[in-house]
């Protein structure tokens, strides 16, 4: 007991004093109770990001993270540094809106944050693609944006696959995948790159498949996605 109650003035004195590295003797007397292990690449992570210094001693990064866990972050403490600033967190996975106007898809639909399929991705040629499946009811999009949409003339660089809900319907006026006959259908997109965030908006108008894949009622279609990075 004597001895534990020891080893724990010397780690509180040791944390408190704000070091930079531990001596030694330190390091020799404080991994003497505790069993050898290795290193977690996520002890080095927690560190780093707590503002602690990660000690270049065989087994130290395990003793340090065990010391801070058992003082209870003393180091860093309140009253050290303030406050931590509120972010909003950038999302993880693609979002959209979704706006069909006409056919038997007509409706607003949203990104499930569960849904198994969800990417979105450029190429090294500047063109974009968006995949989606899932939510309910049920949507699948197979988007693609062409590079080289905001030269002039070429804001209808884009083709979309979509099912939603009950409705089904495609735009290709560009010829990206085989392309609409000419007058077919008619669409415009935007790409605006933000320092964490891409935003995609499409304007179309095209006739709708139907259950049959033949051209019926003319439908609009409005979507902006958003895509991380």
């Amino acid at each position: 007991m004597t001895e534990q109650r020891r080893l724990d003035d010397a780690v509180g004195a040791w944390v408190r004093s704000g070091p930079e590295l531990a001596s030694a003797d330190f390091v020799e007397r404080t991994l003497r109770p505790i069993p050898r292990m290795r290193q977690r690449r996520s002890w080095r992570i927690a560190l780093e990001r707590a503002g602690l210094p990660v000690v270049a001693v065989a087994g130290a990064t395990a003793v340090v993270a065990v010391l801070v866990a058992g003082v209870g972050f003393m180091a860093i403490g309140p009253g050290v540094g303030g406050p931590a600033p509120t972010t909003t967190p950038t999302p993880s996975r693609p979002t959209f809106e979704l706006r069909v106007i006409g056919g038997p898809g007509d409706g607003v639909y949203t990104a499930d944050p569960t849904s198994s399929l969800n990417s979105c991705r450029r190429a090294d040629n500047g063109s974009w693609s968006l995949l989606y499946a899932g939510g309910t009811p049920f949507v699948n999009m197979d988007l693609v944006v062409g590079s080289g949409v905001d030269e002039t003339g070429s804001s209808n660089r884009v083709g979309l696959e979509l099912y939603a809900g009950a409705g089904y319907l495609r735009f290709d006026p560009a010829g990206l995948r085989g392309g609409d006959p000419p007058g077919r259908s008619s669409a415009a997109v935007a790409v605006r790159d933000g320092p964490d965030l891409t935003t995609i908006e499409v304007s179309a108008v095209t006739p709708d498949g139907g259950s049959s894949g033949s051209d019926e009622a003319t439908v609009e279609v409005h979507l902006t996605v958003t895509c991380p990075g």
